[in-house]
């Protein structure tokens, strides 16, 4: 019953997607509320490391803690480029708080403005060329969304790891 109920609580009412019909309109709409979620969890995760601890890297051949939100940050540029033509920033190298927020807050905001700028009828129209470990391939504006959610969940949940490291208890998570 436990379980269930932790299940409960991380599906908010409010940004429910139940309802919906299958349109690429919806699809936006539904990406958009989960793309919500997932912003404001990566916030919550990234405030609940000390400011001192910011530079923790369990091993030294991966990422600190502050270096994933940066590097969370870029990336989101750059699939923010892809989708509306322009070239990304670079990369912050910082550990302080203020600064790496204040940049993935701007990273975010970047994202969001590619993807409010989207057209839904051209999603699975694989019109962007990437160069890839395989060569280059063409993806689509889906494809490049499902890229943006995937790595920023993949490095949210690092770092959730390296709070638990920390003895930290992480906050709950949110879907």
């Amino acid at each position: 019953m436990g379980s269930l109920l932790l299940a409960q609580n991380a599906f908010p009412r409010a940004s429910s997607v139940a309802g919906y019909t299958a349109s690429d309109d919806n699809f936006m709409k539904a990406f958009s509320a989960r793309w919500e979620g997932l912003r404001v969890h990566t916030f919550e995760v990234y405030e609940a490391m000390p400011d001192a601890q910011l530079g923790f890297q369990p091993t030294e051949d991966v990422m600190s803690f502050a270096k994933l939100f940066s590097h969370i940050g870029v990336s989101l540029d750059y699939y923010a480029g892809i989708l509306d033509g322009t070239l990304h920033k670079e990369e912050i190298e910082s550990v302080e708080k203020g600064v790496v927020l204040t940049y993935l807050q701007g990273r975010f905001e970047r994202f969001e403005a590619a993807l409010n700028q989207l057209n839904p009828s051209d999603l699975y129209n694989p019109k962007h060329n990437l160069g890839t470990r395989d060569g280059e391939i063409y993806f689509s504006t889906y494809d490049i969304l499902m890229l943006a959610y995937n790595h920023t969940v993949h490095h949210k949940g690092q770092a959730t790891t390296y709070l638990r490291l920390k003895d930290i208890v992480p906050p709950q998570y949110r879907f």
